[in-house]
């Protein structure tokens, strides 16, 4: 007769040669679970929600995000969720930064980008059929506020596309220094497959309220501290 009895011998025993199988029944678990709740847990409608990213090396969004997100819930009442995505993607094109950027395009993520003017150019002029929507009808009905703007700057023809303002500069939105954003060459963009591009556009001209400050004394000394360090990189200097 076989002796089935526990004791507290056999249990030692087992558990000694089999705890990995309890271990990975207990990732196997986790990972179920985590997989189950990312599959069934809500989403807001892309008309419901609104993604900003900012293109600048050294942008200090999340507090941007921390200031903004209760100013931004009363102005846009009906939407559910704002995100506020950094990438540091800068003059040096650094290659990861770069990788990262393309693979959010790539997988058409985003409403609203803060980016250099010669990135904006590069992807909306510059690249057939254009990244980013014409604003002309949004800026003639006042759905975007440009006053006190020059927008000539982000008005170009892109490939195959219909001559007309694609952005909105940022150079004289001097609140954006506060989050370590060099507003100087910057331009608010939204991408041709944003599918929230009506607030996003009202969201442009939150921006521009929220951010239209008055000068720094010290921005120009700033300014002329960052050409000459461009310089310094073009050149190859340490």
């Amino acid at each position: 007769m076989v002796n089935t009895r526990i004791t507290s011998a056999r249990a030692r025993h087992h558990f000694s040669y089999g705890v990995w199988k309890y271990a990975l029944l207990a990732i196997l678990a986790v990972f179920g679970w985590d997989l189950i709740y990312n599959m069934t847990a809500y989403r807001p409608p892309a008309d419901k929600k609104l993604d900003v990213y900012i293109v600048s090396p050294g942008a200090d969004v999340e507090r941007m995000r921390e200031d903004l997100l209760e100013p931004l819930q009363a102005a846009f009442p009906d939407q559910e969720e704002f995100s506020f995505i950094h990438i540091g993607l800068g003059a040096d094109m650094d290659p990861n930064a770069l990788m990262q950027f393309t693979t959010y395009i790539g997988a058409q993520q985003g409403d609203l980008f803060l980016m250099s003017l010669d990135l904006f150019r590069q992807y909306g002029r510059d690249v057939e059929g254009g990244m980013f929507l014409r604003l002309d009808d949004a800026i003639e009905s006042g759905i975007i506020n440009i006053e006190g703007i020059d927008v000539e700057p982000a008005r170009f023809k892109p490939m195959d596309g219909e001559p007309g303002v694609y952005g909105i500069p940022a150079k004289t939105l001097y609140g954006l220094t506060e989050y370590m954003i060099n507003n100087e060459h910057m331009v608010w963009a939204i991408p041709v497959y944003s599918g929230n591009p009506d607030n996003a556009a009202r969201l442009i001209s939150f921006m521009v309220e929220r951010f239209s400050t008055e000068r720094p004394e010290w921005y120009d000394a700033y300014q002329e501290e960052m050409r000459r360090l461009q310089q310094e990189q073009m050149l190859g200097l340490p």
